[in-house]
């Protein structure tokens, strides 16, 4: 590309002039890798707006000397090859970190912009002796940036990127959490943070296709209960425990309050000609209705 061939022959020219000047020899050998590196990866590939305002504010930070509060920044970042040499590193303020770290991302691609999202990302935290960039950033922009980050993340852990892709716990394992979660009471501050989570929070329907393939992988041998027969201590142990429970006030008063005023769905039983509503109709109508006639 014309932009790759232009700064091959910059860095043909830099050369030479090393071997004609060997007194600025040690600006331009510290600047030569920062070049050879540009040619070398996708970094300044093409030279698009991004790129030269990057360019702008890095040689900018060259030559001045501030007296305010600055952060050192990476030319080229230590995670896509950068060093810690003093010709990699210039002094920014804040407001400029957070900047060229924005337009890294937008200069990157593929694994090298998924690097770079996690270090914008990281540039709203703050630790002793740090003063971040504090403006505001608009809505747009911080929602592209969790989502990208949402993304990134998400294709880490699928499949092979996932830890514990293909392996299974132990039986020896599954004890152990047996064990260790067997009579265990959930404490009432846990329970109330759950309960907080959750509150007000409404879920997106269930479509058609996704309520039909759950019944489909729940029916007949699929079901983990099918063909599981009880035994008469269970039975037992489920009776005496059902034998003179009564729910509280406070509990019936809750189950009035949630159906009151609501219409419970009917449906028409073929069979006895009754409007049924739907949670019951399985059980005593349809094929089970005692008025339908056997084959």
């Amino acid at each position: 590309m014309k932009s790759q061939s232009a700064i091959c022959r910059l860095v043909d020219r830099l050369v030479l002039r090393i071997t004609r000047k060997p007194a600025s020899a040690g600006f331009l050998l510290t600047i030569l890798p920062i070049i050879c590196y540009i040619v070398l990866t996708n970094i300044n590939t093409i030279m698009n707006k991004y790129q030269t305002w990057y360019q702008n504010i890095t040689d900018r930070a060259r030559i001045r000397n501030l007296d305010c509060y600055t952060e050192k920044h990476h030319i080229i970042p230590r995670s896509l090859g950068g060093t810690d040499d003093t010709g990699n590193l210039v002094d920014l303020t804040a407001r400029e970190h957070f900047i060229c770290h924005w337009l890294l991302v937008k200069m990157n691609s593929g694994e090298d912009r998924a690097k770079m999202v996690y270090a914008l990302r990281m540039m709203r935290a703050e630790k002793t002796g740090q003063q971040r960039y504090k403006t505001k950033i608009t809505a747009r922009v911080y929602e592209n940036i969790k989502k990208e980050y949402s993304i990134i993340n998400s294709n880490r852990v699928k499949g092979s990127g996932n830890g514990f892709y293909g392996k299974t716990h132990t039986v020896a394992a599954r004890q152990r959490i047996s064990e260790a979660n067997k009579g265990r009471v959930q404490p009432l501050d846990e329970k109330e943070k759950q309960k907080a989570a959750i509150t007000g929070r409404k879920r997106n329907p269930f479509s058609d296709e996704w309520k039909a393939n759950m019944s489909a992988k729940k029916q007949g041998e699929n079901n983990p209960r099918y063909g599981v027969k009880l035994e008469e201590s269970t039975l037992q142990k489920m009776r005496e425990k059902a034998i003179g429970r009564k729910q509280s006030a406070e509990t019936v008063q809750k189950k009035a309050d949630a159906v009151r005023g609501s219409k419970r769905e009917k449906k028409l039983c073929p069979h006895c000609n009754q409007q049924i509503a739907v949670n019951t109709y399985p059980r005593f109508h349809g094929l089970k209705c005692k008025h339908r006639s056997q084959p």
